[in-house]
């Protein structure tokens, strides 16, 4: 590698779509970009595996976590950055007009995606709660009517959505099935921000329900081809040790296996935790944002069964593309579960990823998730032993759960892989097996996560652990944001791409 290449404008750590956003902007700015992946795939969570059936030519091709994502509508913001950095034009988008099917104890419906229909539909099934209904909706309208805050976002910031749908008078049944999507967040009506929980649920309920063709590789390879076409490079199975630091500033990284490389700025992609106290250099720097990282809460992780299959599973009985069982109303009680280890008494999510991405699976045969979230500590420290007899057993149930779907489910099986949050520490080295960064909580959301910018000059935070939030979406928006604040602070620039 020649001297020039060890050189850059622009380092980024870690390649999740915080990073690559981040890489993506400033590489059409003209800076010269270089992303380090440790990994043999960029992309981070948006990433696929490759699973061959023994003894055939059959593959399977799994999308690690995509099921859906959301305000990709013309005019919405995911559209819009997709568009300014050149990407949106290199991927295909199927839209869908059904959010999700759920099902509790006392529902089960076909949610629309587009809000008035869901509203109307909600009305209409449970005409008692009609008034509850009509009112909170169209607070959820006046929360996304402006980019930015609003008075109606400000006093959801500080508040739960429970106490937002105890307000609005949203009986039991109602909060459950308002709350579906809460595992998407990883917290119960209790403890996650009501703002964060608007923000996601208008980007689908507002900003269309899609999925990315060719799954999120397909947009972190999208992401690449920008970045490489614009004079950048990612550099996979390159995994970094350490920021380097001189003078109290960021000046580089050096790598395990490929030697050192320098650069002003150094975007971080890891998580918080990783980067302030295993790869930052020097441990007297940013007691600061050290602080704020030992106090934040981790979010959970989650259980995952990736599944394929011989068959059609729609013909065969699993006829919905994401379908959300929920066993009880009591969702503090199903998140303690969680918290015990207890997964058998959660509920939890099985896709379709057929009908997700029609075409994108082996001929005669289907694609099959089914997930719910887990605590990260019941899964560490394990011995090999021990931790193969769970992961066996948590397989085992997870089959269970399509089977009430698909009866003879076991006797198609040709690959199951099960994930975990050891796999997902792994993987991702976030703590825990992280998959939302930082919990959404009231003390925790937005505003009040690790800064992008941080007191160590010109290092930087990109991804779910820093502003705005995690998801697909949260994500995509932080690497702009923070892109845009290296623009400020070294090129004087203004914040939208020429």
């Amino acid at each position: 590698m020649s001297e020039v290449e060890r050189s850059w404008d622009v380092i980024v750590v870690g390649s999740g779509l915080g990073g690559l956003t981040s890489a993506t902007r400033l590489a059409r700015t003209g800076l010269k970009v270089l992303v380090l992946e440790q990994h043999e795939f960029a992309g981070g969570y948006a990433h696929h595996f490759l699973r061959k059936v023994k003894g055939s030519n059959v593959v399977y091709d799994f999308d690690v976590a995509l099921h859906q994502t959301g305000d990709l509508k013309p005019g919405r913001s995911m559209h819009r950055t997709l568009a300014e950095l050149g990407v949106l034009e290199r991927i295909g988008l199927n839209q869908f007009d059904v959010a999700y099917r759920t099902r509790g104890p006392a529902h089960d419906l076909v949610v629309p995606a587009d809000a008035d229909k869901y509203r109307d539909l909600l009305c209409d099934s449970y005409p008692e709660q009609a008034g509850p209904v009509r009112d909170l909706f169209a607070l959820l309208k006046k929360v996304d009517s402006v980019d930015g805050p609003n008075e109606h976002t400000l006093a959801l910031m500080g508040r739960n959505l429970k106490e937002v749908m105890d307000e609005h008078g949203l009986d039991e049944r109602m909060q459950g099935v308002f709350a579906t999507l809460w595992g998407y967040l990883g917290l119960p009506p209790s403890k996650v921000c009501a703002f964060t929980y608007s923000l996601m649920w208008n980007s689908f309920h507002s900003g269309g329900c899609f999925y990315v063709k060719g799954g999120g590789q397909a947009l972190s390879d999208a992401f690449v081809d920008v970045i490489e076409e614009n004079d950048g490079r990612v550099m996979l199975r390159t995994a970094v040790e350490g920021i380097v630091t001189e003078g109290g500033r960021a000046v580089g990284v050096d790598t395990v296996k490929r030697g050192s490389f320098r650069a002003p700025v150094v975007i971080s992609n890891a998580s918080a935790p990783a980067t302030f106290e295993k790869l930052l250099d020097d441990s007297s720097l940013a007691p600061d944002d050290r602080k704020t990282a030992a106090e934040l809460p981790v979010a959970c992780s989650i259980h995952q069964a990736y599944i394929g299959m011989r068959g059609d599973a729609a013909a065969l009985g699993l006829r919905d593309r994401g379908y959300f069982v929920n066993p009880t109303y009591d969702l503090d009680a199903e998140w303690e579960a969680s918290l015990r280890g207890d997964y058998r008494s959660q509920g939890c999510i099985v896709n379709n990823h057929n009908i997700a991405d029609p075409g994108h699976h082996p001929p005669g045969r289907s694609v099959i998730h089914v997930a719910m979230i887990a605590d990260g500590r019941h899964w560490l420290g394990l011995d090999e032993d021990d931790y193969r007899a769970r992961k066996q057993e948590l397989e085992e149930h997870l089959v269970d759960r399509l089977a009430e779907h698909i009866p003879d489910v076991r006797e198609r099986i040709e690959v199951c892989e099960t994930g975990t949050p050891h796999t997902m520490q792994r993987y991702s080295w976030n703590p825990g097996g992280s998959i939302y960064g930082w919990a959404m909580s009231t003390s925790s959301h937005s505003i009040l996560r690790s800064q992008p910018r941080t007191t160590v000059p010109g290092l930087y935070l990109a991804g779910a652990w820093t502003f705005p939030s995690a998801g697909f979406g949260g994500a995509m928006t932080s690497g702009h944001n923070t892109a845009g604040l290296v623009l400020e602070d070294y090129e004087g620039r203004p914040a939208a791409v020429a």
